[in-house]
């Protein structure tokens, strides 16, 4: 298994290889052929959802706007929730190598990013009430953030508890009152208070198993609409998000965006 200055060394490595693929700028759904990706090394096991549509779009489209954001996850469309063509296609090559060197990437996150060891079966929970320990969830910045206009910062929330949801087996089970209430409370508590943010600039989704990438870890994303960026707005970001070994660097690449 390799360490975390291994795998960095690899994705950059990757991302090198693919510094010729052109980011593209999402509404226009067309497909040409020359966008469409090799994908042909890329095991079908990790696609998930409409992955491989979303590697036929047009290089033309453009990004998610926080108004049409709020129109998706307001209506409870995530299937419509995508990356750009260029960054599903160095996603799907990177969890391609980590699979290669972890076994999946259930246990990189687990190990590399969230530090909770490589059984999940032991990462217990010291509460069973969700949300009440903060060392039974982490808050991270999306390394793979979705197609989304800058400004809009991705954020994921990964939790040692299970989110109450109304079909524990089903692959399109909808989170139940109780789960949507305590995420609600949460992302009120921690986003729109502590970083004095109105409730309009804040979303949240939890993606139903089918569209998932990471099934073994319950998680749930946030976005935030400009969060603020003087000196105390960032200090009280980082206060927020989990400590681990690169938030400050990462968070600077978020940083330099939305100024």
């Amino acid at each position: 298994m390799k360490n975390s200055m291994q795998v960095a060394i690899e994705h950059n490595r990757i991302e090198e290889m693919l510094e010729g693929v052109t980011a593209p700028a999402v509404t226009d759904l067309k497909s040409t052929a020359e966008s469409v990706p090799d994908i042909s090394a890329i095991p079908k096991e990790l696609l998930v959802g409409r992955d491989a549509q979303n590697l036929t779009l047009s290089e033309n489209f453009k990004r998610f706007s926080w108004e049409y954001l709020k129109e998706i996850i307001g209506d409870n469309k995530l299937e419509l929730l995508c990356r750009t063509p260029s960054d599903l296609r160095k996603y799907l090559i990177w969890k391609v190598e980590i699979v290669k060197d972890y076994g999946s990437v259930a246990n990189f996150v687990l190990v590399e990013r969230l530090k909770w060891g490589p059984d999940r079966a032991l990462a217990k929970p010291i509460s069973t009430k969700l949300f009440e320990v903060r060392d039974d969830y982490r808050i991270l910045i999306n390394d793979f953030p979705y197609g989304f206009e800058n400004g809009i910062v991705h954020l994921v929330v990964w939790t040692k508890n299970l989110i109450p949801k109304a079909q524990s087996g089903s692959l399109t089970a909808d989170l139940m009152p109780e789960g949507r209430h305590k995420i609600q409370a949460f992302v009120d508590t921690n986003f729109r208070d502590a970083l004095g943010m109105k409730s309009d600039d804040i979303l949240w989704f939890k993606n139903w198993a089918a569209l998932q990438s990471i099934k073994e870890i319950d998680h749930f994303h946030i976005l935030l609409n400009r969060p603020p960026v003087d000196d105390a707005g960032v200090d009280k970001m980082l206060r927020i998000l989990t400590d681990d070994d690169d938030v400050r660097k990462k968070w600077a690449a978020v940083d330099s965006r939305l100024r």
